[in-house]
């Protein structure tokens, strides 16, 4: 009768282990998945990130770097153009630490230009669809961005419940008193450490907060709020600077 006993309570006390073990592994695949999810979304908002200093550095060169047409474009629409071409090079070092010849021919050739009687009137076309590009791109880039830090803080606190649901190492703890061995003080602080570095080597790996990767902008007014600042100031950038426009001309197509 002991011998049947002690079989039912070993083979009880597996099934416990066997349970709780397979619940503990599918919640934390099932949260790893959806990490993994989360990467990859992020791997979307850095395409998109690089598309807005791309646009950034398109005005910038469209302007000919000058301090003066520059501030008029950020007081125009408190966007801090100088300060995120600056942030670029940290960013995508790799993109915009090129010769800045090269930057700007990469740049321009891939935008369509629209027709014109004039160069001049060519060129301010340009800087509005430049303009445009530049809105619509920072608009999606900020509604994924605001997207993923909801989306970050329901993992941060799914994540949190799992680990107040599944102690590992009270778990472990659990299963050693069920199996009924008996410990030395020394041996179960062994133990203690071995189920310590199991938890940690567990962990479910979770990626930093998004404000330490991407930088949070205010949204480009629309082009029509702009329109009589931008187009003088695209003329302006014109006449003071003809070669440079003739030059990025060249690049579009």
């Amino acid at each position: 009768m002991i011998k049947d006993w002690d079989e039912f309570s070993e083979s009880l006390s597996i099934e416990i282990k066997k349970e709780i073990a397979e619940n503990y592994f599918r919640e934390k695949v099932y949260l790893e998945e959806k990490w993994n999810l989360f990467k990859e979304e992020c791997d979307q908002l850095k395409k998109l990130y690089k598309r807005v200093f791309n646009n950034s550095w398109r005005i910038f060169f469209l302007l000919n770097k000058d301090e003066d047409l520059i501030s008029a474009f950020e007081k125009a629409t408190d966007f801090p153009l100088r300060e995120v071409c600056i942030l670029s090079k940290e960013i995508f070092s790799k993109e915009f630490t090129q010769p800045e010849e090269t930057i700007k021919k990469k740049l321009f050739s891939n935008i369509t230009s629209s027709f014109s009687l004039t160069t001049k009137s060519k060129f301010v076309k340009l800087f509005f669809t430049v303009y445009k590009r530049f809105n619509r791109v920072l608009e999606e880039y900020l509604l994924k961005l605001e997207n993923l830090k909801k989306f970050y803080q329901e993992l941060k606190e799914e994540t949190k419940n799992f680990y107040k649901k599944f102690d590992l190492s009270y778990i472990l703890s659990f299963f050693n008193r069920l199996s009924g061995e008996g410990l030395e003080i020394g041996a179960i602080e062994d133990k203690e450490k071995v189920w310590s570095s199991l938890s940690e080597a567990l962990k479910i790996e979770t990626p930093p907060p998004l404000d330490l990767i991407f930088k949070e902008f205010k949204p480009l007014p629309e082009l029509g709020k702009v329109y009589q600042q931008l187009s003088l100031l695209a003329k302006k950038a014109y006449e003071l600077y003809p070669e440079n426009a003739k030059d990025i001309l060249r690049h579009v197509y």
